[in-house]
């Protein structure tokens, strides 16, 4: 049986992990181990997040990540115990670790002190452009770039024309 590393990170009920945030780790622990999982590294992502629209009418989220192994026969039903485990995680979102990368994530994940720790490399990510002449493009055509915008049939802009219709020409005899 192959067995894999996942990273899943939970959305759970932040005034539960309020009130006992070892409890409520306690129990994605249990749920995980009950499949056959080896918990690597468990750790706080966020624990008093906004959310963006309200989930389960809550407004505000803990977010919990989690490294561990385990058989990958046995992930399905894993995510399907999460889906009717209810009151405690709202959502889950799992990613099967790239062997190539797992050590290099799973250092940074036990060794990174600042509670929003993988944001790191995609802020060293953010810093790289991409040409356009790499992805078939023009060098410099940007938007923005050119006197004529870039348009079609003398046109400034790329969508429908908008507005008024011009009159028809009149017929010549």
């Amino acid at each position: 049986m192959p067995i894999a590393t996942y990273e899943t990170l939970f959305m759970l009920d932040a005034t539960k992990v309020a009130a006992d945030a070892d409890a409520v780790k306690q129990q994605v622990h249990h749920l995980l181990e009950r499949h056959g999982a080896q918990v690597i590294v468990s750790r706080e992502w966020n624990y008093n997040q906004k959310l963006a629209y309200p989930v389960n009418k809550q407004k505000k989220a803990a977010f919990h990540i989690v490294y561990y192994t385990m058989e990958s026969t046995h992930q399905a039903a894993l995510e399907r115990d999460i889906a009717l485990a209810e009151g405690v995680i709202f959502r889950q979102l799992t990613l099967k670790l790239d062997p190539k990368w797992q050590d290099t994530v799973l250092d940074i994940a036990r060794n990174e002190t600042g509670k929003e720790f993988a944001v790191r490399g995609m802020q060293e990510e953010a810093a790289v452009t991409t040409d356009p002449a790499a992805i078939g493009g023009e060098p410099g055509a940007g938007p923005g770039a050119g006197a004529e915008g870039g348009g079609h049939e003398g046109h400034a802009g790329g969508g429908p024309r908008r507005g008024r219709r011009p009159e028809p020409a009149e017929k010549h005899e």
